[in-house]
């Protein structure tokens, strides 16, 4: 498949989305920031004229993304279903400059909160508009390839600002990232809008000719019988989901109800496994779980470790398909939290441990790595797959905004109960909620691998 991914015919795709990710990457590092800066705000060598910031500000340092997020959510969506994708995603570039250009001016913490929901806008973005942009575009031999490089392109970024957030001078960051935005700007503007988005605005002739940009034909000569055929189904199937407004018969199907369930709970999964909230706090739970470990080291390491495991996916996803690789990712990562809370637990009541402390290193990474093939990666491009066709956006905007809600709710949640129940505990429940979606996934996630998403029925439609 990797192999087939790199073929002429479908290089127009792999570089419109890597122009798109742009935006993506810059994302990961607004999400990475706080790790090393915070600790430098807290401090007295803090860049901010008011002093250093609280425990409690530091916190919402952090929640005021998500709150963001759920907003941009909501936001993209309406901007991308009734001014079209392309406009959507360009659009994020916005409160993206005004982020990066917040901290840079910015001499008290207000500043800051009002770039972190900036931040969540662009987030919001990212959740709502790239999957559904990257389904429309995609061929589906690839799409699952290609969804996978929304959280790789996340992780280079989070890499990028853990590996030099601490070393580079506060003012400096923000200069170097109101550059990237000015890049996807110029690169996403030369790209044609979806043929789906072109048709329901009832544009053929267009539409044909994005259809033709993305599958790389060059001329009405080159066009194949498989091209034809794609094309006829897009346009079955846009013409049917414009017969009738949306109501909300539509949302008790049992497609439809089977389809926003898949998708609040893989989104569910996402947050409640406790993923995002380690990645936050990975170096407070380093120091915790006693590996003496430095924390800066260990940012690195969690940045590196997300990466490897995204790049696995990258490679695998379109063989090895969706299911599987969500029920091994959760598997994996409630047995690892669970080996994580057993040695935390076992040490905070005195067992003698010697010689074991590469252990909650090895549980933490393989966590992370399990994570980043699965529970992290999957959720943002299957639920698209799952929706009726009719559903798709507003079903994807619905978990989208679930998934900005648990995510507040987990960030806020974590430094307590770290503080009240401790990281064994705090870890166990994370593991349990991965135990409980095995036999979720086992029993109720279809496997949705080269599904036809121009078909209206029939969720496991395959090529």
């Amino acid at each position: 498949m990797f192999l087939e991914f790199l073929s002429r015919r479908y290089w127009k795709q792999f570089g419109a989305i890597a122009a798109v990710h742009i935006i993506t990457a810059s994302y990961g590092v607004t999400v990475g920031w706080p790790a090393p800066i915070i600790p430098l705000l807290r401090s007295p060598e803090t860049p901010l004229p008011t002093g250093p910031i609280t425990v409690e500000e530091a916190s919402w340092v952090g929640a005021t993304l998500c709150i963001g997020g759920t907003t941009g959510t909501i936001l993209f969506a309406l901007l991308h279903t009734y001014l079209g994708k392309k406009v959507g995603l360009l659009l994020m570039s916005v409160p993206h400059i005004i982020l990066w250009t917040l901290i840079l001016v910015g001499d008290n913490v207000w500043y800051i909160y009002g770039a972190r929901f900036c931040s969540g806008l662009t987030g919001g973005g990212v959740v709502s508009v790239v999957p559904l942009y990257i389904a429309d575009i995609a061929d589906k031999r690839i799409r699952g390839t290609l969804g996978s490089l929304t959280i790789i392109f996340i992780n280079i970024g989070l890499l990028f600002v853990y590996s030099t957030g601490g070393y580079l001078p506060y003012d400096v960051l923000p200069k170097i990232m109101l550059c990237a935005p000015v890049a996807f700007l110029l690169l996403v503007s030369f790209l044609p809008e979806t043929p789906q988005c072109l048709l329901r605005k009832g544009e053929l002739a267009k539409a044909e000719k994005s259809l033709m940009f993305y599958r790389n034909i060059a001329d009405e000569s080159a066009k194949t019988g498989d091209f034809y055929a794609e094309f006829e189904e897009m346009k079955t199937a846009v013409a049917e989901n414009s017969k009738t407004r949306l109501c909300w018969a539509d949302f008790t199907t049992p497609e439809a109800k089977r389809g926003l369930f898949i998708g609040v709970f893989v989104m569910a999964l996402n947050q409640f496994s406790g993923i995002f909230a380690i990645l936050t706090y990975a170096g407070t739970i380093f120091q915790l779980s006693g590996t003496g470990i430095d924390p800066t080291l260990a940012l690195t390491i969690v940045a590196i470790i997300n990466l490897s495991g995204n790049l696995t996916s990258f490679t695998i996803i379109d063989r090895v398909g969706r299911k599987i690789l969500l029920l091994l990712s959760a598997i994996g990562v409630g047995l690892a939290l669970g080996v994580l809370g057993a040695f935390s637990y076992l040490q905070t009541n005195g067992h003698d441990l010697t010689g074991l402390e590469w252990l909650p290193v090895l549980a933490l990474s393989a966590t992370l790595f399990l994570a980043a093939i699965g529970i992290t990666n999957v959720p943002f491009f299957i639920v698209p797959e799952v929706m009726p066709p009719k559903l798709r956006s507003i079903g994807s905007t619905i978990s989208a905004t679930l998934l900005c809600m648990f995510a507040f709710v987990l960030v806020k949640l974590y430094p307590i109960l770290m503080e009240s129940i401790q990281i064994h505990g705090t870890v166990w429940i994370s593991s349990g909620v991965c135990a409980v979606s095995v036999f979720v996934i086992i029993f109720l996630i279809p496997e949705t691998k080269g599904k036809n998403l121009n078909i209206q029925t029939g969720i496991t439609a395959k090529r």
